[in-house]
Parts: structure tokens; C-alpha cells; sequence
């Protein structure tokens, strides 16, 4: 016995200088296994809400925990959503690492997907945009790394799911550090899944770092790790004009529209640069700091790469640059409605306003601004609809009802220093894998649950973007590189050894 530890522990000393050859090894030499575990999972419809359909899915992963020994738990919430657990203890380890990933996917539309069936993948050999023609199998070489998985699920964020165990795989089951994971079955939309496991197992979840395996890499193809995320908050406008809709031939030119007062109110919040114009909606943040700001600068943005892969012909210009951008709360119309057929001047119109928030904002400090400018453009400014003997004693009136998160208590906006000890042993570990193709992002453009976890624990968290930039996560014909999926495995099976 004695002999087989010192052998163990001897296999590991030397674990930190083999694991980016051990991983890549392994992962290229288990390709085909690895897409085909996909392959089978993004299979398993998983739309976010939908109980019945995610529960099919947690037999599929428990199964697929277990057979790396990570003695997987099943936790049901009140909602019928279920938590998946697993752990891997390893004596002697100095660290815990928990791993985040969801499993749960965006609604489907199918009829804008070229293929019949969002959730039956598909392989093309490349994108569609470049003429990417569907593979029925591994070639002569295999599954080549530029061809794509097409499938609901694929990246965002069931790859991450089979990228996390296969590591396992390439390290032979033995990581140097106490591994656990949490696989959440409601990341998408948001829910109280999460924060009830979270409350009501702290000794399984604790942990020294929080590492979140979510969102597309950086465009330019390197490997890509986060320190924040964006929050956010939402708000829906209203203006009324009448109590009806009247004849526009009739009381044309007399009677105002309610969607040209909407959009005007709209468009006078925000400059022909994009910039938001309601008073001290970017004061929480600016000026940035020279770590801020040096940060930024090293990300190796390719703003025509992006133009060119998205169509875009313009941008704004909020910040000095696209990293600045990403670091500044946002302001977005989602959605607006108002109107009817048969030539009827429309007396309300409303928009969905989203604003993506960054750390240092309060959501209800920014709703609050917003309100303030509305009601400074002369608006009567309600928390519900009005009535008639109100429409006709003021000049402009407006319904504004918030959306302030969970308890409104926060966006969920979040950012852990880069030099915090636990933050920069998970950076030296993926710059062991990456190399120089490494890209630190300071702020990540989209929403990640850390929040539960560091109200809960105060634990540092980092997030690592396996998929490609140009994925197509949240829309139509979401799709994964198989590079990206390969590249994975390898980046994972370095941390779990360094």
C-alpha cells in the first residue's frame, strides 16, 4: 500500500508539466468518442422552464458523472427543476475547485434553423455562411477541428458539460485538486433553483474558487477567461396619449400618436454615437483606473473581424474602445408595441428597456435616473395605467413599471480582482495550457449566476469561454467547433493537474 501511494504521489508531482500533453493527447486520440458524447446529449430537448423536458436530461448526466466516479447527487427543487452534484476528493489537495455549468437551453424556432430539427445535431464541415456542407460521420482524419456541431444546446452549454468530464478522463481520473461541479438546470432566464441548493448545502458547494465554464471566446480564437459579467435590469414605457385610438383621417393633426411620442422620447435618450444622455448614467463607473484600463488594452479586439462576421455597418461608439463598451452599463430597446390596422391613430404605445449593468451599479439607482429623465421631458409619470380624468388633465402622461432582479436586491453584475491568490492560480493554470494565446477579459458581456455563491461564501470567481465566438448561443442555428470542444478537454485537464 505504502508503495502505491509514493507511486501516486509521484505520478502528480510530475502531473503540472505533462497535463498540457496529457490532455491534448487524450483528447485527440478520444475525438470521435468525445463529439459522439455530445452528440448524444445535445440530443435530449432541454428548453429552459419546461420540467419535463429537462428532467429527461438528469438520468443522461447522472449517468455520465458517474462513470468518472464523481458519485453524482440529485437535488430537486419546489419548482421540479434539478441540481446535479458530483465531487472527486483527492488526499493531500491544497485547493477545492467548483466548476459551474448549466444544461438547461434557449427556445427553439425551428422554422429559422436549417435543419428540420434544432435539437436532432448536425455536422457540417464548416459554418453555413461558408458553404458548410453536412457530414454523416467522422472523416478519413476524423472530426476535423473547423467543422461545426449545429444543434440547440451544443454550446451554450452542453460542450462545456462533455469538455468538464472527458478532462477527467485525460487526467486518469486523478486531478491534483479536489474537484466538485454543479450542473443547474436554470441558467437560462434565471430562477430560484440555484439559490436554494446553494442555501441549503454550503459543506457541498464550499469551495476556494468558483470557476464558470459559460460564453463565447474572444473573436480572435484564443483561449478566453473572465473576471466579471454584466448584470442587469429591465423597465417597460408606456406613454398614453387618449383613453382610445381615433380615425386618422378624422383627427389627424390634431390628436398625437403615441408611437411618434414614444419614439421620440426614446431617441432622446440615447445620441447618434449610441451614447446614453440621461444624467449620470455612466458616473458609477468612469473614469476607469490604469488596471482597468491596461486590462482593456491587452485584448486583442478585431472590430472589422467582428463587422465583417456579424454584417454590421456601423457602430457605436460609447466607449474609447469595444473593452470599454463591454465595461459600461448599456441601454437597449427590445421590443415595442403599439398600434392598430385600420387607420387608427394609436393613444398608447410601450418598449421593453433593457440596461445592462456593470458592478458598480445599483439597478434601482438606475431605474430611478431613467425615471427622472422621463418625467423632466414633462411626463406625468405613473406606476400604473391612468385614467380618463388624468389623460386630460396632463400634457404628457407615462406608465413605468421596473423589473429589479431577484428581491431587487441587485443586477448580478460581479468582478473578482485578477490578483486574488485563488483568481491567479486558476490564470497560471490556463496560460500553462494557452500559452501566449491567452485573453483576460475584465467584464463578460452577458449574465452568469455567480452572484448566489459569493453572497453565500464570498468566494473568488473566474469563467472560462470554451466556444467559439461565433456560436450563435441564444439564436438560430447555434453551433459548436470541434476545435473549440478538443481545445477544451485540454484546457480543463491542465487546471485539475497544475
Amino acid at each position: 500500500m505504502r508503495t502505491q501511494i509514493v507511486v501516486c504521489a509521484l505520478a502528480l508531482a510530475v502531473a503540472p508539466a505533462q497535463a498540457a500533453d496529457t490532455g491534448r493527447a487524450y483528447a485527440e486520440k478520444h475525438r470521435t468518442q468525445i463529439v459522439d458524447e455530445l452528440l448524444k446529449l445535445a440530443a435530449v430537448p432541454d428548453l429552459h422552464g419546461n420540467v419535463a423536458q429537462l428532467n429527461k436530461n438528469v438520468p443522461v448526466l447522472a449517468d455520465m458523472m458517474k462513470q468518472r466516479g464523481l458519485n453524482p447527487e440529485i437535488w430537486s427543487t419546489p419548482d421540479g427543476i434539478s441540481e446535479l452534484f458530483g465531487e472527486k476528493t483527492v488526499p493531500g489537495a491544497k485547493k477545492t475547485l467548483l466548476f459551474y455549468i448549466h444544461y438547461d437551453g434557449q427556445p427553439v424556432d425551428p422554422k429559422r434553423w436549417a435543419q428540420p430539427d434544432p435539437f436532432v445535431p448536425v455536422i457540417r464541415s464548416d459554418t453555413i455562411e461558408a458553404g458548410g456542407k453536412i457530414v454523416t460521420g467522422p472523416g478519413s482524419a476524423g472530426y476535423e477541428d473547423n467543422w461545426r456541431i449545429y444543434g440547440r444546446a451544443t454550446a451554450d452549454d452542453k460542450g462545456p458539460i462533455v469538455a468538464f468530464l472527458n478532462a477527467l478522463d485525460a487526467v486518469g481520473g486523478h486531478p491534483k485538486e479536489n474537484i466538485k461541479v454543479i450542473l443547474d438546470g436554470e441558467e437560462e432566464g434565471g430562477g430560484t433553483a440555484l439559490r436554494e441548493v446553494v442555501a441549503k448545502y454550503p459543506e457541498k458547494l464550499h469551495s476556494d474558487v468558483l470557476i464558470i465554464l459559460d460564453g463565447p471566446q474572444h473573436n480572435s480564437g484564443k483561449t478566453t477567461m473572465f473576471y466579471g459579467a454584466r448584470g442587469g435590469t429591465s423597465l417597460r414605457l408606456t406613454v398614453y396619449t387618449a383613453k382610445q385610438g381615433l380615425h386618422s383621417g378624422n383627427y389627424g393633426n390634431w390628436m398625437p400618436d403615441a408611437n411618434i411620442r414614444l419614439a421620440q422620447l426614446i431617441s432622446s435618450m440615447v445620441d447618434a454615437n449610441g451614447k446614453v444622455t440621461v444624467p449620470g448614467f455612466y458616473s458609477d463607473v468612469l473614469p476607469f483606473d490604469s488596471g482597468a484600463i491596461a486590462m482593456m488594452k491587452a485584448v486583442p479586439d478585431d472590430v472589422g473581424k467582428m463587422q465583417a462576421a456579424f454584417g454590421v455597418g456601423s457602430t457605436d461608439r460609447v466607449g474609447d474602445s469595444f473593452q470599454e463598451g463591454l465595461n459600461l452599463p448599456t441601454f437597449s430597446v427590445h421590443a415595442m408595441q403599439g398600434g392598430e390596422l385600420g387607420a387608427v391613430i394609436p393613444a398608447s404605445a410601450s418598449a421593453d428597456i433593457q440596461m445592462r449593468l456593470v458592478k458598480e451599479n445599483d439597478p434601482k439607482v438606475m431605474v430611478n435616473r431613467v425615471t427622472d429623465y422621463i418625467r423632466a421631458q414633462g411626463y406625468l409619470v405613473l406606476d400604473h395605467d391612468p385614467d380618463v380624468a388624468t389623460l386630460v388633465a396632463n400634457a404628457k402622461v407615462a406608465k413605468v413599471t421596473a423589473r429589479l432582479g431577484e428581491g431587487g436586491q441587485g443586477s448580478g453584475a460581479w468582478r473578482t480582482d485578477p490578483n486574488n491568490p485563488e483568481a491567479a492560480f486558476v490564470t497560471d493554470a490556463v496560460r500553462a495550457s494557452a500559452g501566449n494565446n491567452l485573453v483576460r477579459i475584465r467584464t463578460l458581456g452577458g449574465t452568469v449566476p455567480a452572484i448566489p455563491f459569493i453572497e453565500a461564501y464570498h468566494v473568488p470567481v473566474v469563467g472560462i469561454s470554451l466556444a467559439n465566438f461565433d456560436d450563435n448561443q441564444h439564436t438560430d442555428n447555434e453551433n459548436l467547433r470541434i476545435g473549440n470542444l478538443i481545445d477544451g478537454v485540454h484546457t480543463l485537464a491542465t487546471i485539475m493537474t497544475h
